[in-house]
This record gives C-alpha cells, structure tokens and sequence, in this order.
C-alpha cells in the first residue's frame, strides 16, 4: 500500500518522542518482546511465502497514514460529532527497524467517532475499531473496495476504541478550529475482548498464546492537518480519497470543518490495568474500614 512518503517520514521523526509519552497516557502495562508469528497463515493459500517467519523482540510497531475526519455540528455552539476514517501502513518496529513481513504488507485501517469540542479545545472518542490486515504481496488500492490496500488479505486482529472520555487516553487536543494541534499527540486505547485470527498471530516473548481477555491495544499518533488538501481542491492521490470514503474531486468541507490529517506514530499491546485496579480499589476500602474501626474503639 502506498501512502505519503512525508507520513512515513513523520512516523520516524515521532518514535522515539512517543515512546516515553504513551505508558503514562495509557495506565495499561506494556507487552514487551512479544512476536508477530506470520507463519500462522500459512497453511492458507497463497500465503506459502509466510512459512517459517517469525518476527520477535516487538516493543511497539510503527505506522504511517492519512485519515478523514467528517464534523457535524451539534445544536451546542462548537460541538460537533464526528467520524474519522484512517488507513495505515505498518512496516517497522522499536522506532525503525524493519519487520519481516514475508515481501508482503502489514496494515491497518480505522474507523472511530468522537465528540468534538472546539470551546475546550478537546476531542474524545466515544467508540471505534483498530484493525489490522496482512496481505502475503504488496497491494496498491486503486478503489475504495479495499480501502486504499488497507483491508486487502487476512484480518489478522481487531480492537475496539474505549470509551475514556478523557483525552490523554483516548482522544486529543484541537486548534480552536477544530483542526489538531500541529503534530499534536492523539491516543487511541482498546478494550477487550479483542479478536486475533488465527488465535497465535501475536506471541509472547516465550512464544506461547496471550490471553485475550486481557490484550489491548494502544496507539499513538502525532496528527497534523495535510495542507495539501484544502477547502475546494487537492494534491494528494484521488485513489487515497477514494478509499477514505470520499468521491475524488467531491472534497469541499461541506456538513462542518472537515479535514484531511497526516498521522505517524506508534500500535502497541498492552495489558488491561483492572485487575491491579481493583485489587489497588479492595486495599482502600479495607484500610478505610481498619480505620473506622480503630474510631470505634477509642
């Protein structure tokens, strides 16, 4: 899949800035060294190139892509819903390194709705799926039929975006015109349960199967209006506005402030924090309860 050689640029410059960002964003616990096992396709036609290949020591993979975001507004003066429709290539890993993706391509395609609110200067999603696709040869989308080469071959994994309601944990922060701030940090957690297909796509460090009741997902994208499309025309590929939902040459902002956003950043897996959390929740509320007790006693 070809996307903008300056959004794949723009997924380098931002690795390393975004690792030390997303752990506390998130308050999940990071996957370390897990492995992308593209072997487990291969028993699929077509997919004989994948035999044997293994990938290990993933800290987080790194993608680059363009997205559509479509703003209504509401009866509240600058709130809008929106939707946002974003495709993505995924070709290195720990901020540079190549995957072994057996000459085919990793991708992902993501579709999300949010509430954004221009007065405070926030967006939060309010819900969504982050999924990713392999394909065992390299895909060119012409059309919107496969999304721009995003959803061409297996889906592989699916998550869906939580529901925070916070911004540092999934959302952003927007220019007073709705536009993201530039090269402005957004963050989009899953939930579980997830979906891998085949179950043992992803591996641990030791190469044995996640749990998937416990697997999220994270990413981190540093997002930036893309100049190159504006209010009436635009430079960027007619097939790539095609598989963003939109009719090449149709693109005038009509329904609200609607933009075309550059995005690179960073997918990694994470451990759901609620087990801690709850575990953190019961220590209190015994320690409260000892205290009231000693109240009691004196």
């Amino acid at each position: 899949m070809k996307l903008q050689k300056k959004s794949l640029l723009a997924s380098l410059a931002t690795a390393v800035v975004l690792v030390g960002m997303s752990t506390s964003a998130s308050a999940g616990i990071d996957i370390t060294n897990w492995q992308l096992n593209l072997n487990s396709l291969s028993g699929q036609p077509g997919y004989s190139n994948v035999a044997n290949v293994l990938d290990s020591g993933i800290n987080n993979l790194s993608f680059g892509g363009e997205s559509y975001v479509t703003n209504t507004p509401t009866t509240q003066q600058g709130i809008y819903t929106s939707t946002d429709v974003g495709v993505f290539d995924i070709t290195q890993k720990n901020g540079g390194v190549p995957l072994n993706l057996g000459g085919g391509q990793l991708t992902a395609y993501f579709t999300g709705t949010d509430l954004t609110n221009t007065n405070t200067g926030v967006f939060t999603f309010q819900g969504g799926t982050f999924s990713v696709y392999y394909n065992p040869t390299m895909v060119y989308g012409t059309t919107s039929a496969n999304n721009y080469g995003s959803t061409a071959g297996t889906q592989i994994a699916t998550f869906s975006v939580a529901n925070t309601g916070n911004p540092n944990t999934s959302g952003g922060f927007i220019n007073p015109n709705g536009t993201p701030a530039s090269n402005g940090q957004v963050t989009v957690t899953g939930q579980a349960p997830t979906t891998l297909t085949p179950s043992n796509i992803f591996l641990d460090s030791n190469g044995n199967l996640f749990n998937q009741n416990i697997l999220l997902s994270f990413v981190t994208t540093n997002a930036s209006e893309d100049l190159s499309a504006n209010k009436s025309s635009y430079t960027i590929d007619p097939n790539l506005v095609a598989g963003l939902g939109q009719a090449p040459g149709t693109y005038n902002g009509q329904g609200g402030p609607n933009y075309f956003i550059q995005n690179g950043g960073q997918f990694k897996l994470q451990y759901a924090p609620e087990p801690m959390t709850v575990a953190l929740f019961g220590a209190g509320l015994l320690a409260m309860g000892w205290s009231l007790r000693r109240r009691s006693n004196v």
